[in-house]
């Protein structure tokens, strides 16, 4: 019995000896389950969803009940300004609203982070002022700025993290952190790879604007969200006034020019909700939905308007000594219940207001159903 005694103490001791070695290798492999558990929850990602917004939902929920972070933000890169902006975020302060959500690179500690490639750990932001990070009052806790690289010199942006205790990010976990920034900067480069393709495919390229094939679509479904829900919609068909002439006398890389004015003004001046579409050529249209015919008329006159104003580059050459447009409107349900039928209605009204003198704007009647169309001649810009 003394000797099974002695034994199990033996055994104890040995156990006892061995403790801070099993408790650090169950930590060890705790974090390795954390690691392997995140970067698969991220992985996951592309394989449920390409749209952006929806991806940015998951990371929340890793960072917030996986990883247990009190704040959460990724910046992107805005190329054309050369700035980060935070794009999505949770655990600002109540006061975030005045909150800087905008860095040029270089800028405080997510400009600085990107600039230099490096990650920023700051234990105890009470004990710094270098940086202001989100200038929100926040005055204590730990930070920790991982910039997001597919690879060296192609920067993605910025991984933002806080809590609330200093020194809340240990070695170990700084280290799976930056693992897990790698794959979020992967998931995002590839879904804004996806986003940029389909926009592509939608968008015209000369203008930035919808091109046909998407308008055509989108128009089919408006006509559909108007018809079920009883709704009004109107659709503008617009022509930039002796185009061909102004080619013919200018050439074309100044028509390009002119094309993307036209476009950028009518963009300028419609609401969100509205949408404008390159129809071909130097042809424009756009849906007004839940517009009935004489708002947009309204609509219609503020573009002709603005562009009759608004002075454009060799404007002088054309017939007229201006640059000028056309527009057609025809409206749902009054004109017409069907989506192709309308569109063809709002073109025959454009080809009256062209056949009426230009630079003026028809609504579709019942006397345009059978009536012929034509293109007055190019009047002798000299005459």
């Amino acid at each position: 019995m003394a000797e099974t005694f002695d034994h199990i103490k033996s055994q104890l001791q040995e156990l006892e000896e061995k403790s801070p070695e099993i408790q650090e290798l169950t930590q060890s492999l705790n974090q390795r389950l954390l690691e392997l558990y995140s970067l698969y929850q991220i992985g996951l990602a592309l394989s449920t969803t390409l749209d952006l917004d929806e991806i940015f939902k998951l990371f929340k929920r890793i960072f917030q009940q996986t990883l247990k972070v009190d704040g959460f933000g990724i910046l992107l890169i805005d190329n054309a300004l050369s700035t980060l902006k935070l794009h999505t975020s949770f655990g600002l302060p109540a006061n975030s609203a005045k909150a800087k959500t905008s860095f040029k690179f270089g800028e405080d500690a997510f400009g600085e982070a990107l600039m230099y490639e490096k990650i920023i750990h700051i234990p105890d932001i009470s004990k710094q002022k270098r940086y202001s990070f989100f200038k929100d009052g926040t005055k204590s806790g730990s930070f920790l700025i991982i910039p997001l690289f597919l690879r060296k010199n192609n920067p993605v942006g910025i991984l933002s993290l806080y809590r609330y205790k200093s020194n809340a990010f240990t070695p170990n976990e700084i280290s799976l952190l930056e693992k897990i920034g790698e794959e979020i900067a992967k998931v995002i480069d590839k879904t804004l790879l996806f986003r940029q393709t389909k926009e592509l495919s939608i968008t015209d390229e000369l203008t930035g604007l919808y091109n046909r094939r998407y308008f055509k679509e989108r128009f089919e479904r408006e006509v559909g969200r108007a018809q079920r829900y009883h709704r009004t919609l109107t659709v503008l068909m617009i022509d930039i006034d002796f185009f061909k002439n102004f080619n013919d006398v200018n050439g074309h890389l100044m028509g390009d020019e002119i094309l993307k004015r036209v476009a950028h003004t009518l963009e300028s001046n419609i609401r969100k909700a509205d949408i404008l579409a390159r129809y071909g050529g130097e042809e424009f249209v756009i849906i007004l939905p839940e517009i009935d015919k004489d708002h947009a008329m309204q609509v219609a006159e503020k573009l002709r308007a603005t562009i009759d104003r608004k002075r454009f580059p060799k404007q002088e050459n054309q017939p007229n000594k201006n640059l000028t447009i056309s527009i057609g409107v025809a409206s749902f349900p009054g004109d017409s219940t069907e989506a192709r039928e309308l569109l063809d209605f709002a073109d025959r009204a454009l080809y009256r207001a062209k056949a009426e003198g230009r630079n003026r704007i028809v609504a579709f009647d019942s006397s345009l159903q059978s009536h012929q169309y034509y293109y007055p001649k190019v009047p002798d810009i000299n005459s």
